[in-house]
């Protein structure tokens, strides 16, 4: 049996991602793994990729599918893992060569292990590399109701806190872990089948049913960026994805009975949603609407639950520099200007990889 395995789903991935993808894979210092490629009904090459690895590494095991989107593939690949651990990697990013080597001897030395480890990583850009700074000590663990919780807040004010971490690696990210199979199925964890972000509600469950998550400094992942990846593409549903994922996230805080505190800290996500609905869709560049048509359904839909408490919920106080620029860009129904400043903060972001 080997020690760990990869899941990685494929659908329309260009080739030579795919090609790096995997070679890193197999590529491991640490070769006691199995590689389990989920073809999800992809109607070009991708499967017949993955059956050419197959044919030539007997660590490659195949799974074609009908198309069913990124958590089915990904529960396929849960379904099919042999291994005490499982990680996943997205079919257009890659992981650095020692990632496996590097976590077998972490926990080698460990007398307790935890159910979930936690790593750092690279961004990407089409104009270079940044190395992300990491959130936590290496080695911080997460073993109490409290300590966790404050984990699964993270998910949600990453990106807007005050003493926050702009360039750390997203936290709430399927990929970038591993996880103890044993731990994902005793607790009957899947991937929600949501059309948008199922990795952070994954995380909220997964975070909620483990007794110890660990932190790993080590940069391990390259996610890549790219312009017309699912996350930053014109959606025009947009608008119902967000109100599906949010709807389960307060779902899940009723149904743990979180605390007053963390519900809060959901009002931060709300704001994300907010943001994320002006750039996807609204004033997404690919939205041929009039400009105040857009500003005009763009302000109905923020009147609705959750949005409408949205600023009555969320402390100013708690936000960092931009957060606070945009809350009051939302506040005064700005929403161009909202769209225009994370626009030149990505550009930023990809300054300084281009930079280094």
């Amino acid at each position: 049996m080997a020690k760990i395995s990869f899941v990685v789903p494929f659908y329309k991935v260009p080739y030579d991602y795919m090609h790096q993808c995997i070679n890193s894979i197999l590529g491991q210092s640490f070769s006691d793994i199995e590689v389990i490629l989920v073809d999800d009904g992809s109607p070009d090459d991708c499967g017949k990729i993955c059956d050419e690895y197959k044919k030539n590494d007997n660590r490659v095991i195949v799974i074609h599918k009908k198309n069913g989107g990124l958590s089915d593939a990904r529960n396929a690949g849960i379904a099919a893992a042999t291994s005490p651990w499982i990680t996943f990697v997205d079919g257009d990013d890659w992981i650095e060569k020692d990632y496996c080597e590097e976590f077998m001897n972490r926990i080698s030395h460990q007398e307790e292990k935890a159910d979930i480890y936690i790593y750092s990583g690279f961004r990407e850009y089409p104009s270079g590399q940044v190395q992300c700074v990491p959130h936590f000590a290496d080695g911080t663990r997460f073993t109490d109701y409290g300590e966790r919780e404050y984990l699964q807040g993270k998910c949600c004010t990453i990106h807007h806190e005050k003493h926050g971490n702009r360039r750390g690696m997203t936290i709430s990210s399927a990929w970038g872990k591993m996880y103890a199979s044993e731990f994902i199925r005793s607790s009957g964890l899947l991937f929600p089948i949501v059309p948008y972000d199922e990795d952070s509600i994954f995380y909220m469950y997964a975070v909620e049913a483990a007794s110890c998550v660990e932190y790993a400094s080590k940069a391990i992942y390259h996610y890549r960026y790219t312009e017309g990846s699912i996350v930053n593409r014109y959606r025009p549903n947009a608008k119902k994805e967000q109100d599906m994922y949010l709807s389960e996230l307060f779902r899940f805080a009723e149904q743990y009975n979180k605390s007053e505190d963390f519900t809060g800290k959901l009002y931060l996500r709300v704001l994300t949603s907010m943001l994320l609905a002006i750039k996807l869709y609204f004033f997404n560049s690919q939205n041929t609407a009039p400009y105040f048509a857009r500003r005009r359904e763009c302000a109905e839909y923020f009147r609705q639950e959750p949005y409408l408490h949205v600023f009555e919920r969320v402390k100013v106080s708690d936000l960092g520099r931009n957060a606070k620029i945009k809350y009051v860009l939302l506040r005064l129904k700005c929403y161009g200007l909202a769209e225009r400043l994370r626009k030149l903060n990505e550009n930023r972001l990809t300054q300084s990889g281009k930079n280094r």
